[in-house]
């Protein structure tokens, strides 16, 4: 079960705090905290609820790790829809973005950077910034 990964995915996604997300489905932000690192499971309604803040289906939440599943184009899109979403299901669709392709010839500076996303904007601008800054620095070197 993904459930609790998934809440927590989809509410910083989403850039909701847990008490937000408490006052849309109308409960507490300790039961959100709850959910979220798996202590207890909320009941259907509560569940019902949440996917239809989210705009996914009851057993993707539950069963799907939405993580790698979810674009982030195809989860705001659902979201501000209402509507469940289900990308790459039956259709062969991809269920991610695709990497660059690689560089023509020989990079002249290789460098690996590992950069770790909450689901938050504010994280993806940060991490921007920053390869912007390295991308910056390496060009500048002879």
């Amino acid at each position: 079960m993904h459930l609790a990964k998934n809440l927590r995915f989809l509410r910083r996604r989403a850039e909701l705090s847990q008490t937000d997300l408490a006052e849309k489905i109308g409960t507490d932000y300790n039961s959100i905290s709850r959910y979220e690192s798996g202590k207890s499971t909320p009941k259907l309604e509560t569940l019902t609820k949440l996917t239809q803040v989210f705009g996914v289906g009851l057993e993707e939440l539950r069963d799907e790790d939405l993580t790698t599943v979810l674009l982030p184009a195809q989860l705001t899109k659902a979201a501000e829809q209402g509507k469940p979403t289900t990308p790459g299901r039956g259709s062969g669709a991809a269920r991610g973005p695709k990497p660059p392709a690689p560089a023509a010839g020989p990079a002249k500076h290789p460098i690996t950077v590992s950069i770790e996303l909450d689901g938050t904007r504010t994280s993806f601008e940060r991490a921007v910034a920053r390869l912007a800054a390295i991308n910056e620095v390496v060009a500048n070197t002879d």
